[in-house]
Order: structure tokens, then C-alpha cells, then sequence
């Protein structure tokens, strides 16, 4: 009977901490760590903060998607490619020839078609940007066609 009142009184005092630890402004101190990359999804950027005794930590990661610069759109492209080509030569690994001959098309298609692509992204971003969403539609179909 000790064992339950004293664990009682342990999780009534918990609660009241955490009670009154959320009525009033709550700091932690501790440490921030960032980095960013590129990797075949496109540019990303990861923050992480852990407090100075290792009882809360919390990391996010923000990825991004689009750019109105026409040498981020060479290189999205570029890596959608690169994307591509690796799935297809898995899917020769796995004897997917179907799969294979699809991809193949899709590349061929996006390669003729880079440079319109990455002119008709800009100015989508541009549109997006300026919150021209009507005009974006017309060129994210546009560029949706292009790409088979």
C-alpha cells in the first residue's frame, strides 16, 4: 500500500509540474545544428535543436520545390533525369522491360525537351510568384505535356 500512495503522489506532483510548467513561458536552452544539400529530390535544408541535457530534441527538414532561376531549373531537370535513368536501369535488373521501355521514352522526351521545359518553369514560377494561378495552370499543364 506504501509503494501505491507514494506513486500516486508521484504522478499527482508530475502533473502538477507539467501543469504549471505550461502556464507560464517555457525556454530551453540548448544547441542549434543546420545543413543543406542537394541530393535527386532537389534542394533541402535540416535543423536540428537538442537541449543542453539530452531530454528534448526536435528536428525539421524543409525541402524545396521550384526556383525562378532558369540554372535551378537546368539543374532540377537535370536530376529528374538522372532520376529517371537509375529507375530504368533497375527495372532492366529486374527484367520490368515494359517498365524499362517507358522510362526510356520519358527520358528521351525530356531530354528533347529541356530547355522549353525549363523556359515554361521559369516563367510559372514567375506566375506563381505573382499569383497569376490562371496563367500557372495554362503552363504547368503545358510543361506536364512536354514531359509525357
Amino acid at each position: 500500500m506504501f509503494g501505491k500512495k507514494r506513486n500516486f503522489n508521484d504522478l499527482f506532483n508530475m502533473f502538477n509540474d507539467m501543469d504549471s510548467m505550461f502556464n507560464q513561458p517555457f525556454f530551453v536552452k540548448g544547441k542549434t545544428n543546420s545543413e543543406s544539400g542537394t541530393d535527386e529530390n532537389g534542394e533541402w535544408h535540416k535543423e536540428s535543436f537538442i537541449s543542453d541535457d539530452g531530454s528534448y530534441s526536435v528536428t525539421s527538414i524543409v525541402r524545396s520545390y521550384g526556383s525562378s532561376s532558369t540554372t535551378s531549373n537546368n539543374k532540377k531537370s537535370s536530376t529528374e533525369i538522372s532520376s529517371l535513368k537509375k529507375e530504368m536501369e533497375r527495372c532492366v535488373e529486374e527484367q520490368n522491360y515494359e517498365r524499362a521501355a517507358e522510362l526510356r521514352d520519358q527520358i528521351q522526351k525530356l531530354e528533347e525537351n529541356e530547355e522549353k521545359i525549363s523556359e515554361l518553369q521559369t516563367k510559372l514560377d514567375k506566375a506563381v510568384k505573382e499569383q497569376q494561378f490562371e496563367q500557372a495552370i495554362k503552363l504547368r499543364d503545358e510543361i506536364n505535356k512536354l514531359k509525357g
